[in-house]
Order: C-alpha cells, then sequence, then structure tokens
C-alpha cells in the first residue's frame, strides 16, 4: 500500500512507455518488503535543465535517466561517482539529505551481461562502438578498464566523438582511442572483433546499411537497445555465424545494480530475469 511514507523512484525520459524498469523495481520492492514505488515519467527534451532541480522540488529518493538527460543533468548534481565522472553521463541519481548524486552502472551492466550471457572476455579486442553519447561513453569506460586494445567512436556528429576521444583517452593510456563518422566505409575500414550499438532507434536505418562481411568469425556483434524487435544488422551477422547480443541481460545486471543503490539490496541477475519473466533471453 503506497503512503505519505512511500519513498518514491521513478525513471526520466524520452520516450518511456517501452520500458520494463517499473515492473522489475516494483516486484523487487515487493519481494523484499521494501516500502517504495518505481515509475515512469516522460520529460521533455527541452526540460532537461529543469530536471535536476525537479528531483529535489519532488523530494524522489533516486531515478535513473535514459535519452537525452545523460549528460544534460551534470551541471545540476552535487556529486559525481567515478564510474560517472569517467563515463561523462549518469543513468543513475541518488538523493542523499538534499544533494543530489549521481552514478553511472550502464558500464559495469554492459560487461556483466557479455561474461555472463556469452562466456566473453574482452581483453585485447579491437571494439567499435557505434554513438559517443552516455551509453557509448560508459560502456566505452568499462571496455577499457577491462583491457581491450583499441576503441573507436563511430558517430554521426564527429566532433562528439573526438569529445569523447579526449575524455577518456587520459584516463586509459593503454588503450588506443579514435573516432570516425557514422558510415560504412568508416565501419568496414577495420576487422572489429566487437561492436557495441548503442545508438537510438533513429540511428538504425544507417547502421542497417553497413557491411558485416568484413567481421572476423571470430567478432561479437552487441546491442545496448533491449526494446528492439529487430535490431539492425542482427539478421546479417548470424548469417555470418557471428554471436550476438541483445540489450536485455545489460538492463538487467544495471538494473540489479541500480536497484542496490536504491535500497542497499544487492539481488542477482537471475532475480531481474525472473521478475520480468524473460527465461529465453
Amino acid at each position: 500500500m503506497i503512503t505519505g511514507r512511500t519513498r518514491v523512484y521513478a525513471l526520466l525520459g524520452h520516450p518511456v512507455r517501452h520500458t520494463l524498469s517499473p515492473a522489475m523495481h516494483n516486484e523487487l520492492f515487493r519481494r523484499l518488503g521494501v516500502d517504495a514505488v518505481y515509475v515512469a515519467l516522460e520529460v521533455r527534451p527541452e526540460a532537461a535543465g529543469d530536471v535536476a532541480s525537479a528531483i529535489r522540488t519532488l523530494g524522489l529518493a533516486g531515478c535513473n535517466l535514459t535519452v537525452p538527460f545523460k549528460e544534460r543533468v551534470l551541471p545540476g548534481l552535487d556529486e559525481l561517482s567515478e564510474s560517472a565522472a569517467c563515463a561523462g553521463a549518469v543513468n543513475v541519481v541518488i538523493q542523499e539529505h538534499g544533494r543530489l548524486v549521481g552514478h553511472n552502472t550502464d558500464g559495469e551492466g554492459y560487461l556483466r551481461a557479455l561474461r555472463e550471457e556469452l562466456a566473453v572476455e574482452v581483453a585485447g579486442r579491437e571494439c567499435a562502438i557505434l554513438g559517443a553519447g552516455g551509453t557509448g561513453r560508459a560502456v566505452a569506460a568499462a571496455l577499457a578498464g577491462a583491457g581491450v586494445a583499441s576503441i573507436t567512436w563511430l558517430n554521426r556528429t564527429e566532433g562528439r566523438g573526438r569529445a569523447a576521444v579526449e575524455a577518456l583517452a587520459p584516463r586509459f593510456p593503454g588503450v588506443r582511442f579514435h573516432s570516425a563518422p557514422l558510415d560504412d566505409a568508416a565501419f568496414s575500414a577495420r576487422p572489429w572483433s566487437l561492436v557495441v550499438n548503442c545508438l537510438s532507434g533513429a540511428g538504425a536505418p544507417v547502421v542497417a546499411e553497413f557491411s558485416v562481411e568484413h567481421l572476423p568469425r571470430s567478432a561479437v556483434w552487441t546491442d545496448a537497445n533491449y526494446w528492439m524487435a529487430d535490431p539492425p544488422l542482427f539478421a546479417a551477422c548470424a548469417a555470418r555465424g557471428l554471436r550476438i547480443q541483445r540489450g536485455i541481460g545489460m538492463l538487467m545486471h544495471q538494473g540489479a545494480r541500480s536497484f542496490e543503490l536504491f535500497t542497499g539490496h544487492a539481488v542477482a541477475s537471475d532475480a531481474i530475469r525472473g521478475v520480468l519473466d524473460i527465461g529465453g533471453w
């Protein structure tokens, strides 16, 4: 039962109608007896500058952020965790006595899913990341920390890719960072051993035009989006015998870490899978 003492958590983003987060968090609250509720709030992108103030004003105990707020909320926060500072973006905000602390669980969630689902280790791999936004930078930071050989961002706005290189290269001197335009010529220039599509749905038509014929048979293609019924190039990769991974595992693992930050309760990915009833993921 929701009362005046119930803590309120929220997903803030645009769009949010496809999200599985309320089902996941609310069922975990119920199972663990946590007096809290989780809702999804559609926030206009032009209101990004007001998000931090809204969290304070409404007294939200915490929230998750999606596009386009992961980076645009930063000026309104009081503190960043190491993961958030490294990624230059946050997907979790906790309110502690009126102070807003930003965290990023995307990169950790991605790596855990890759290892659990496909038993893939990333050390030494040549990586292409499609999209240099908050998710792409968080995944890149996690990959760099795990010892990949190189990371190249392919982004529609090349300046954004260059900014990502400038932000992460000093933190990981053992990793080679590059940026390139988001087109088939740049994608086909190297035989990537790991590809991560971090673009939103709007980027799908561009990615769908890429060729995967140059990728080695040992390559892995992953997509951070869990809600797309037919992610771009999945069929082409499968036809070549490449390993592919949907974003649902990343959602589960970053969600489990978010829940722990919200409540202090650690939950296993199996618990998340059971909550969402997605045994075939």
